[in-house]
């Protein structure tokens, strides 16, 4: 069996293209339970239960390592009438920060 340049590029973009998806989803699952682990200690509500990817960027950790650095956005209410924008900022695998637009108490 042969296999030409062409067709193993194609094998290859499609096995990488699975490995990032399986890992983006991953992450997506970290950054929802920081948000809502965040959303508990300032004592209001996530809503929808989600978070959305917002921004993608490369940044060096502690270590000097390249990660890559996400920030999702999710929204949130403090008393259930007003919905407010919270953003959370992943390095890697890990919550750098976690920032709540003003709202009301």
């Amino acid at each position: 069996m042969n296999i030409d340049l062409t067709t193993l590029a194609i094998l290859f973009a499609l096995g990488f293209g699975g490995w990032y998806l399986w890992r983006a989803l991953g992450t997506k699952e970290v950054a929802l339970q920081a948000a809502r682990r965040a959303c508990e200690r300032a004592d209001v509500d996530l809503l929808d239960q989600s978070v959305c990817l917002s921004g993608i960027g490369v940044q060096r950790d502690q270590q000097g390592q390249l990660r890559l650095r996400r920030t999702f956005s999710f929204d949130f209410t403090a008393t259930g009438e007003g919905r407010y924008r919270g953003r959370i900022t992943l390095l890697g695998q890990r919550a750098e920060s976690v920032v709540f637009d003003p709202h009301r108490f």
